[in-house]
């Protein structure tokens, strides 16, 4: 499944596209396509999927993803009262058929974007530094908005402080063919994270057998799905310990574990921290 550049989203004058949305919740599902793609989430939050990277996001998030990369933000909780705010940038190495990038004086944008077929994140300090042009570009017209992306590109081309998120091999395992089985498999986890599931539940989303499923789902994301659904699990935790209204047992529980200790266990091997240190953390960074 590859999504195709959506003409209807951008004036016919323009050579790509760029907007700033405010929605109330993420739901764009597990996709890929051709074209860069900048999001920089304002505000919100959710779950974030870049090859076979997966994290909790928060406000002030600023990715930047490789063509080809497949990606998904994800907070299917559809709450009126909670708006998102994101900028997003979608454009290609041709512009109208003329492929500025391969101008000597773009080399150093064209070596940034070679690197960004893993997906990056950027540090709070290149955030700061950039957000103006970003915000800039959502608001320019005509000449200012060609102008506009260059600034912005300009000062990821010479910006080293950003951490790639999906493995080097990944992109190696990825092919258009059938991957709409695969985003019916992740929507499928996304939706009964907090229930218990089985390989066979699975498997018959995707109209495979167990065996087959287990092969597809690892070469697809280079996870099994076991090792993904936890993922997503303790993700959708962090979540919950920082919007602080529950207590870390019932986030146990509320994000489909069993068992606390399994929780706890699962949680400081893929975080590196305990749940409750995890939330002294962050409740310390935003005091």
């Amino acid at each position: 499944m590859e999504l195709k550049y959506n003409p209807s989203t951008k004036n016919d004058s323009a050579s790509f596209y760029v907007e700033r949305k405010k929605k109330p919740y993420f739901g764009v599902h597990w996709h890929y396509h051709e074209e860069y793609e900048l999001l920089y989430t304002i505000k919100g939050q959710g779950v974030r999927i870049v090859g076979d990277s997966m994290d909790h996001f928060n406000g002030n998030d600023l990715v930047f993803l490789g063509s080809g990369l497949p990606h998904l933000f994800k907070n299917e909780e559809k709450n009126e009262n909670v708006e998102v705010d994101y900028i997003v940038l979608k454009f290609s190495n041709h512009f109208n058929g003329v492929p500025i990038f391969t101008l000597p004086e773009f080399q150093n944008i064209a070596a940034f974007l070679k690197n960004s077929y893993r997906g990056m994140v950027f540090s709070n300090a290149t955030i700061e530094r950039i957000k103006p042009y970003i915000k800039a570009l959502a608001d320019a017209q005509e000449e200012d908005k060609m102008i506009g992306l260059i600034q912005v590109l300009k000062i990821f081309a010479t910006e080293n402080n950003f951490q790639h998120l999906s493995s080097e091999n990944f992109s190696l395992k990825i092919s258009s063919k059938g991957e709409d089985r695969t985003q019916k498999v992740i929507d499928y986890i996304s939706e009964n994270y907090t229930k218990d599931i089985t390989l066979d539940d699975l498997a018959a989303v995707a109209y495979m057998t167990t065996n087959s499923f287990c092969r597809y789902f690892k070469n697809r994301t280079g996870k099994t799905a076991f090792q993904f659904i936890r993922e997503f699990r303790v993700n959708k935790a962090c979540q919950m310990l920082i919007n602080g209204e529950k207590s870390i047992g019932e986030i146990c529980f509320d994000t489909g574990f069993n068992s606390f200790s399994s929780f706890n266990r699962i949680f400081k091997n893929l975080k590196n921290i305990s749940a409750s240190e995890y939330k002294t953390k962050y409740m310390q960074l935003n005091s």
